[in-house]
C-alpha cells in the first residue's frame, strides 16, 4: 500500500484548479497511493474522484465535526483557499502535516487566521513565480517551492476538430480566434478581446471570435455582442482539446493569472498563442518564442499581435513548434513525482 494522502478541494465548480487536482490524483493512483478527497457532496471534483481506485470521499462537515473519524492519513493537501483553513484545523486537532498549493496571482487576504494557516503549513507550493510571490508576504519565513500545472495529455482528434471548425466558422476565409476560460471579464479580459476584434474587422481582417466557458458575465457579454455576428459564446465544451484544435489563434487577454493551464492545452494543440504579460503567463509563454505577449488592458496591442500571426503564418508555426516542446515536458506524471517528494519531506510515513 502506498502513502496515504487526503486532498482538500472545496470548490463548487470545475475550473483549472479542479482539473489540476484531478490530474494529480489520477497520477498518484497510478503510483499506488491511497487517497482521500474532502469535497462538497455532488460537486464535479467529488463525482470525478469516485472513478479512481483506493479513493475515500469525505465531506467538509465530517472533517470539522468528526476529524478523528475520517480515516488514517499521512498528509493533507489543500488545493484552494478555503481548504487551507480545513487543513490547518486537522493539523491542530490531529497533528496531521499539510501542504498548500496556491494557484492565484493575488496574495491571500492578510488576516491573522490566514497568516497562521499559511505559516503553519509544512510546505507551501506555488504553480508559478507569481503564485509563489503571492504567499511570501504573509509567510515570509517559509520556503516556497514552485511546481507548475500539468497538461491533460489528451490528443486532438483531427476529424472532430475539422467538424467543429466547419460549425464555428463556415467561411473558409475566416480566421477563427478562440478563448477558453471562465466568463469573468475582471479576470479573463473577454471585453479586451472583443474590442481587439472590432479593430481587426475595421482593418479588413475576416476574423471570428469564439468563447468557450461559462461564468457570471455570460448574460452581459451576450447582450453586448448581440449585434456582432462574428462573436459566439458557445458555453462549456468537452473535450476542450478538440475545440482548441479547431482554432487558428488562441487569445488569452487575462488581467491577472496564476498560470493559465489552458495555455498548455493550446500549446499541445499546436495553436499559436497571444496572451498578456501578467502573473504566471510568462512562465509558459516566452515572447516571440513560444507565443506573443502583450500588456494587459490594451486592445490595440492585442489587435497588432493577432494581425502579426495572421500576416506571417510561418512565424506562427515556429511559435507553435516551440510551444509544443515546452508543454510536452509538463505532464501529470512529472507533476506527481514532484509532489511525491514533497509528501515524503512532510513525513508521509507516519499515519495520523
Amino acid at each position: 500500500m502506498g502513502p496515504q494522502i487526503l486532498h482538500i478541494n472545496l470548490a463548487r465548480g470545475w475550473r483549472g484548479g479542479e482539473q489540476q487536482t484531478w490530474l494529480l490524483m489520477e497520477a498518484l493512483a497510478d503510483r499506488g497511493y491511497v487517497q482521500g478527497l474532502c469535497a462538497r457532496p455532488g460537486t464535479p471534483i467529488a463525482e470525478a474522484a469516485k472513478s479512481l481506485p483506493n479513493v475515500c470521499i469525505v465531506t467538509p462537515s465530517q472533517c470539522i465535526f468528526f476529524p478523528h473519524g475520517i480515516g488514517r492519513w499521512q498528509v493533507a493537501h489543500a488545493h484552494e483557499g478555503r481548504g487551507v483553513y480545513l487543513a490547518w484545523w486537522l493539523k491542530w486537532l490531529r497533528g496531521m502535516p499539510y501542504v498548500v498549493t496556491r494557484r492565484m496571482q493575488q496574495p491571500p487576504h492578510d488576516r491573522i487566521f490566514t497568516r497562521r494557516a499559511y505559516q503553519d503549513a509544512d510546505r507551501l507550493i506555488g504553480i508559478s513565480a507569481a503564485a509563489c510571490e503571492s504567499m511570501q508576504s504573509i509567510a515570509p519565513n517559509q520556503k516556497i517551492e514552485r511546481i507548475p500545472s500539468a497538461h491533460s495529455g489528451q490528443p486532438v482528434a483531427s476529424a472532430a476538430s475539422a467538424a467543429i471548425r466547419r460549425a464555428l466558422a463556415p467561411g473558409r476565409a475566416s480566421t477563427l480566434i478562440g478563448h477558453a476560460g471562465a466568463l469573468r471579464d475582471s479576470h479573463k479580459g473577454q471585453r479586451i478581446l472583443i474590442d481587439a476584434g472590432k479593430k481587426l474587422r475595421a482593418r479588413g481582417y475576416a476574423i471570428e471570435i469564439v468563447f468557450f466557458g461559462e461564468g457570471r458575465d455570460r448574460d452581459a457579454l451576450e447582450r453586448e455582442t448581440n449585434d456582432l455576428e462574428w462573436v459566439r459564446l458557445v458555453g462549456h465544451v468537452a473535450p476542450i482539446q478538440d475545440y482548441l484544435g479547431a482554432l487558428d489563434i488562441f487569445a488569452f487577454p487575462s488581467r491577472h493569472e496564476g498560470l493559465g493551464s489552458v495555455l498548455l492545452e493550446a500549446m499541445l494543440a499546436e495553436v499559436p498563442i497571444v496572451a498578456t504579460r501578467v502573473g504566471g503567463i510568462p512562465d509558459l509563454i516566452i515572447d516571440a518564442s513560444s507565443g506573443l505577449l502583450v500588456e494587459p488592458d490594451d486592445p490595440e496591442a492585442l489587435c497588432i499581435a493577432i494581425a502579426t500571426l495572421i500576416e506571417d503564418p510561418n512565424f506562427a508555426r515556429m511559435l507553435t513548434k516551440e510551444g509544443m516542446a515546452i508543454a510536452r515536458s509538463m505532464d501529470a506524471r512529472s507533476m506527481s513525482e514532484r509532489y511525491a517528494e514533497i509528501y515524503s519531506l512532510c513525513g508521509a510515513f507516519t499515519t495520523v
